[in-house]
């Protein structure tokens, strides 16, 4: 009986704590909203089917009716304003896919291709990677002419001016498939992009209508200005400087972007919300510093308004020159909307603000959800917005403050302090997402970030500022030289941190459910603000042990038939190619594999010949990978699993005494294929087909036999 009314008091204890932590953050329910969105975007995304429109369509006016109806009711109207919220995020994902459709090659193709160039970048090796619509191709009707394609020009001497109609010989094909069942999808991307093919012109292009129209000027006035920079600066921190005001990273040596991402420092390239900061908060500082300067105006106008107005101009005109990447549209809506709290007397930067803006670009972008750039720019503002107004930092910086020496050391152990945690906060925040979407940790990011930002923060970026508003004078040559410097620096600790032991890890891939329960207790611990949040950190720590919970693949095979894998004994994967190649690549990557592909293909358990090539290692089944018929028959006879490159008739189908025969139709029909083998001799095969179902991204040629 006592044990009853003890465990009644605790029951009604617990309850009481929840209604009054509830009570406290019941002003926070605002900021949930782009969470309940996301799920339904996440929703639309895990479908293995195209949903109707008007299916989609219909769920959101009765959630509306019942979230007006319940708005008053403590449980049932914030759990309906979910609902409601949910079904906004699929409408938005479905309107959004509609609004984007456009044709996408169905084959690979060759002939004359005839397109006008949106843009154009000229890569490290000096090949252009340019977007095109096209006029006409190869003889394809309008209606089937894709909406834009990519288009590698390897010839060095070719030129690509944007606005311009070209003409040249081009070799075109459907958007890749994954790598992997679970791999990521260029596709699926590349459909959002109304990207319908890519591939690589065989003849330098030929101009046969000059750019016209003030968008594709305005195209040319951005790769001006940052070939100005390259050929100023010039060398590495030129292609660096050209990234970081026009977004062009294309020039970038491969080793050098290592370097940058192995020293944690790699978002620095990327123009996002640090940019936008950096770029437009310069301008507000030196806009307002002029308007003081002013005799008498700061006295009787807001010169403090005028300041971000002017702010809010110069983040529009970077987000122009920039190339208007998705990060950069998404970090100047934040800037605008924190520009706009000043204008209208609000906290400037306020978590309020920030998912303000997730939901204007979950309903603008809805894909840009189950992006990494998305994912990381908005962890780490969240996280450092939950960190600075926390109540311990706020005591901290609400200090009396020193005078004379005394503060300005204070001052600066205060910022080295804020450099130190907004990278801690802000690399932690980011970690598990990138190493979900790229399979690495940068271990020393904390050391380059702190080395590297305050030069980025003080040098880079102001200099950059001052070079854009000096150079229609001719100007901006000092400026661009100190820029240079200043990225020669960053340059210097990337490349110093890189070199540090163990500076970049590679992790194996992690199953979603890990990133996804890992998220959702990070927004419960950033987004409220009572004690409960510290409920949050159950399934952060529940995400993170899911990571190596996936059983990895035995077989790997790509989508083409020409590259196998087999997982030895060891836990490693043999490669039965010696080059290396994008999928190899990928497959060691996902694996958290440090080998390169040559020393991968010289396992011992894979030999290789004209009929192609066996894996047999004691206690394993016999794997093998034929490349002609009489491969098979013989194959058929020796071996558990056969994967043949080539088609095999009926007739050796039924004749063949191996445990699996996979051909290469099989392959055709279902892309990449994975191989599980169970301890008791069974076998599943996932396809990267049936993962990504029915979707219109898919390859319809697959489905013919």
């Amino acid at each position: 009986m006592r044990l009853m009314t003890g465990s009644r008091e605790a029951s009604g204890a617990c309850a009481s704590w929840l209604r009054a932590s509830y009570a406290a953050d019941n002003d926070r329910l605002f900021l949930w909203i782009p969470v309940f969105m996301g799920a339904g975007i996440a929703f639309y995304f895990g479908l293995d089917f195209e949903p109707s429109l008007w299916v989609a369509i219909l769920p959101p006016p009765f959630a509306a009716v019942l979230a007006w109806r319940t708005r008053h009711r403590p449980l049932s109207g914030p759990v309906s304003m979910a609902l409601l919220c949910v079904s906004i995020g699929l409408v938005a994902a479905v309107l959004r896919f509609h609004s984007v459709a456009a044709p996408v090659l169905e084959q690979p193709m060759s002939g004359e291709f005839v397109g006008l160039v949106l843009s154009a970048e000229r890569t490290e090796t000096g090949a252009l990677s340019a977007v095109l619509a096209p006029v006409s191709f190869a003889g394809l009707p309008p209606e089937r002419l894709p909406a834009k394609v990519r288009l590698n020009v390897r010839l060095r001497d070719a030129a690509l001016r944007p606005g311009a109609e070209v003409r040249l010989r081009a070799r075109l094909m459907p958007p890749p498939e994954p790598v992997l069942p679970n791999g990521f999808d260029f596709a699926r991307q590349a459909w959002f992009s109304s990207i319908g093919a890519v591939g690589f012109a065989y003849t330098a292009p030929e101009e046969i209508a000059p750019p016209s129209g003030a968008g594709e000027l305005l195209t040319v006035l951005r790769m001006k200005i940052g070939e100005r920079m390259r050929t100023r600066i010039g060398g590495t921190s030129g292609a660096v400087a050209a990234a970081l005001v026009a977004g062009e990273r294309a020039s970038i040596p491969d080793e050098v972007s290592a370097d940058l991402r192995a020293a944690g420092i790699y978002h620095v390239l990327s123009i996002s919300g640090l940019h936008m900061v950096l770029f437009a908060g310069s301008l507000f500082w030196v806009a307002r510093t002029f308007l003081v300067l002013l005799p008498g105006l700061a006295l009787r106008y807001p010169v403090k308004k005028w300041a971000a107005a002017v702010a809010i101009l110069g983040a529009t005109f970077y987000l122009l020159i920039s190339g208007g990447a998705v990060a950069t549209q998404r970090a100047w809506i934040m800037i605008c909307l924190m520009f706009l709290a000043v204008l209208l007397d609000r906290p400037a930067l306020s978590m309020r603000n920030v998912m303000l803006a997730a939901t204007a670009i979950l309903v603008w972008r809805p894909e840009s959800l189950i992006g990494a750039s998305f994912q990381m720019s908005f962890a780490a503002v969240i996280a450092l917005i939950a960190f600075y107004e926390s109540e311990p930092v706020r005591r901290w910086s609400s200090r009396p403050r020193a005078a004379g020496l005394e503060a300005a050391a204070s001052r600066g152990i205060a910022y080295i302090l804020g450099i130190a945690s907004t990278s801690i906060v802000a690399g932690t925040a980011t970690g598990v997402i990138a190493a979900f979407h790229f399979n690495r940790i940068a271990i020393y990011g904390l050391a380059g970030n702190m080395a590297a930002m305050p030069i980025v923060g003080i040098v880079v970026m102001p200099m950059a500022l001052l070079a854009l508003l000096l150079m229609p004078f001719g100007l901006d040559g000092p400026a661009l030289w100190l820029m240079g410097k200043g990225v020669d620096g960053m340059l210097a600790v990337a490349h110093e941190v890189a070199a540090w032991q163990g500076a970049d890890r590679l992790v194996p891939a992690a199953p979603l459910s890990a990133l996804v329960v890992a998220v959702l207790g990070a927004l419960w611990l950033t987004l409220w603000r009572a004690n409960w949040r510290y409920a949050g950190l159950v399934p952060i720590a529940v995400g993170l042990s899911l990571w190596g919970s996936g059983t990895p693949p035995d077989i790997l095979i790509d989508r083409d038939a020409a590259l196998f894998a087999v997982r030895t004994a060891d836990g490693n994967l043999a490669l039965t190619a010696t080059r290396p190649s994008y999928t190899a690549e990928q497959w060691l990557r996902y694996e958290g594999d440090t080998r390169t592909v040559r020393e991968v293909a010289r396992s011992e358990f894979v030999g290789c010949d004209q009929g192609g090539c066996v894996y047999r290692e004691e206690g394993r089944p016999v794997v093998a990978f034929p490349s002609s018929l009489a491969a098979v028959v013989e194959d058929c006879e020796k071996a558990d699993i056969v994967a043949a490159v080539v088609p095999v008739p009926r007739r050796i189908r039924n004749e063949c005494s191996a445990r699996l025969l996979l051909d290469y139709f099989f392959f055709w029909r279902n892309g990449a294929t994975a191989i599980t083998l169970a301890p008791d001799g069974a076998f599943r095969i996932h396809t990267a087909r049936e993962l990504r179902g029915e979707r219109p991204w898919v390859q319809r040629s697959r489905d013919r036999q």
